[in-house]
């Protein structure tokens, strides 16, 4: 995630950081652990394996999905603000089959009051 999702990104990147994502699931599906849970880390970083590979991918998935530089991260391919994103979020909900779907969602209107301090700022 650090070197190819990281703050400064490209689409190429991030789509082998997905690839290697999805190699990663299978191999976690093989993972085990023998003993008990005390004075083992193995076995605390085995439950956190699903939870890691799950954010990892959600968060590449919408990083996909987010085609601007906005806010703290860029991408390198895309290095402008786009005006219709700016309106939206970007969603991931992981699906029952394990699948992840990634959606839009709009952003509500800014307060008057808060547009008029924006506006003031710059």
């Amino acid at each position: 995630m650090q070197d190819l999702v990281g703050i400064v990104r490209q689409e190429g990147e991030m789509a082998r950081a997905l690839e290697g994502i999805h190699k990663l699931w299978q191999r976690a599906q093989q993972v085990g652990v023998y003993g008990n849970r005390e004075y083992n880390p193995g076995w605390h970083t085995a439950l956190d394996l699903v939870h890691l590979l799950t954010v990892s991918e959600a968060i590449t998935l919408s990083a996909i999905e987010r085609k601007e530089s906005r806010g703290a991260h860029f991408r390198d391919d895309y290095p402008e603000k786009d005006a219709a994103l700016g309106q939206v979020s970007v969603g991931v909900q992981k699906q029952p089959d394990g699948s992840m779907r990634v959606r839009r969602e709009p952003i509500p209107a800014m307060p008057a009051e808060l547009k008029q301090i924006i506006e003031e700022m710059k």
